[in-house]
């Protein structure tokens, strides 16, 4: 029976505490059971690792884009670091450097894509790349 008791104050002081703060508009609306929103978002990346969804599947806004949002309503950093989820290198319009420590040998000149002539075009183009026009 006292621990129903305290129990019952426990949850009465978070209700009143939850309806007198200012900070989240969940937790003031939904007390008690808006504290669940936060904590499925802190653990979120991991439950979407191996049930859920991608950061791009989301609509209409990507959770990345909503997350911006959030951040920046409510005045806090709204940068985030460069990188992307996804994958770059199966998009054939997007061209991908990688770096080799054993690059592949060039073609012969006899094969498509060897010779001078390619690399007389290439330097043709560069020419004027690092020149500073004359009078200025």
């Amino acid at each position: 029976m006292r621990a129903g008791v305290v129990a019952g104050a426990a949850l009465a002081g978070l209700v009143a505490r939850d309806l007198r703060q200012r900070q989240h508009a969940i937790i003031r609306n939904f007390p008690v059971v808006g504290h669940f929103r936060y904590l499925l978002e802190a653990v979120g990346p991991e439950l979407r690792q191996y049930i859920v969804t991608s950061n791009d599947e989301e609509r209409p806004f990507s959770r990345d884009q909503r997350r911006w949002v959030y951040a920046s309503s409510k005045r806090e950093i709204n940068t985030f670091g460069f990188g992307t989820d996804n994958e770059m290198e199966a998009i054939d319009s997007l061209v991908v450097f990688k770096h080799s420590p054993f690059p592949a040998l060039p073609p012969a000149k006899g094969q498509p894509g060897g010779g001078r002539m390619a690399l007389t075009l290439f330097r043709d183009r560069l020419d004027g790349l690092f020149r500073r026009p004359r009078g200025s």
